[in-house]
């Protein structure tokens, strides 16, 4: 289940619709960068979730709380991440974006697809863990579940599933 958060979160491969081509020959996404993509689109995924989630969790549940501190906080983060965000996005969608297209053009557009993209990966069935992640999540910092998002997507991911790259392509971590 909590890979599945955590594909969720990559589901971040947001653009990874866009390009099969990309993916063959994009460098890897620092994982700074991947942090700043999980940070800027955490508010969305969260909505799409919740949309989803809607009718399975009792009006208490914490991830069905719209206003709480712990939205609020991720919001804030989620502006401040935008310009290194973006920069994620430019490397997901690689060839595929024109040379010299603005990236704060393509904001609403990554806005509207990660919400879409998401409700499709979750299930009803889901929806009860999800919301005991979320509430076991809360103190937590943004900045440490970005970091801990893109680690578990690090552990993870492997360089060729079944003759294909992932499309959410991180860095390995150096060795020590």
């Amino acid at each position: 289940m909590f890979r599945k958060i955590s594909a969720a979160s990559a589901a971040i491969a947001l653009l990874s619709a866009t390009s099969a081509q990309a993916a063959e020959t994009k460098q890897c996404m620092p994982a700074e960068t991947a942090e700043s993509l999980i940070t800027y689109i955490l508010p969305g995924a969260l909505g799409a979730v919740r949309t989803k989630c809607a009718n399975t969790l009792p009006a208490s549940a914490a991830l069905l709380q719209v206003d709480s501190e712990q939205m609020q906080r991720y919001e804030t983060a989620s502006q401040e991440a935008w310009p290194e965000a973006s920069a994620a996005i430019g490397l997901i969608a690689g060839q595929d974006l024109p040379e010299n297209i603005e990236m704060d053009a393509m904001r609403p557009f990554v806005d509207a697809m990660i919400p879409t993209m998401l409700a499709q990966e979750v299930k009803s069935k889901d929806c009860a863990t999800i919301d005991k992640v979320y509430g076991l999540l809360e103190p937590m910092p943004v900045a440490n579940l970005a970091s801990l998002t893109v680690m578990l997507a690090q552990l993870g991911s492997n360089d060729d599933k079944e003759g294909r790259k992932d499309p959410f392509n991180i860095c390995k971590a150096p060795s020590e």
